[in-house]
């Protein structure tokens, strides 16, 4: 319950400190599984982009 509390105020943080591109490349490392198993439109969603934004930044990187 602890580390899933951590987890949150983490994600919050990046959410609000990072950019676009740093909080996709956050999640490529730290949640790998999770863009095996989720679609990239939710995925965007998640790190509060347009599914369009994620894919100029799939490109870049």
């Amino acid at each position: 319950m602890v580390r899933s509390i951590n987890r949150k105020i983490i994600r919050e943080e990046e959410f609000y400190t990072l950019d676009a591109e740093a909080r996709y490349k956050a999640l490529l490392a730290n949640e790998k599984w999770l863009l095996r198993s989720i679609p990239l439109k939710d995925i965007a969603s998640y790190i509060g982009i347009t599914p369009q934004a994620l894919s100029n930044i799939r490109k870049r990187i």
